[in-house]
């Protein structure tokens, strides 16, 4: 399923799953994740902001100022993305991997386990 900025992840597939079909709410909750990852991505630019990688397997979203651990431990995968969207990127943004460990290795957050060589 595509997604566009207009077009928003729902429940389509929730009424043509079974109820008692094993693992129903695991998968539709998955699912619902993998859609709402997509939309924000998607309101992020789909893409690395520093170095430009485009690739959503690699693609993560960055607290720009830090504190993301917290955050994220303290509410659902679905409310953090629609909260990304709501705030329109203003304190995050899009990195691929590389260039989210490089800024976290230059601002220390990385629990003393890299070091900046």
């Amino acid at each position: 399923m595509e997604f566009t900025k207009t077009k928003k992840p729902g429940i389509e597939r929730h009424r043509k799953m079974e109820e008692t079909e094993k693992g129903y709410k695991a998968r539709l909750w998955k699912e619902l994740c993998r859609e709402w990852r997509i939309v924000t991505l998607i309101e992020l630019g789909n893409k690395c902001c520093k170095c430009g990688f485009d690739d959503v397997r690699a693609l993560q979203i960055d607290h720009i100022h830090g504190g993301g651990t917290k955050e994220t431990s303290s509410m659902s995968t679905v409310a953090f993305y629609k909260k990304v969207i709501k705030e329109k990127g203003v304190n995050y943004q899009l990195l691929c991997a590389n260039c989210n460990w490089i800024k976290r290795c230059e601002n220390n957050e990385t629990k003393g386990y890299l070091s900046k060589h």
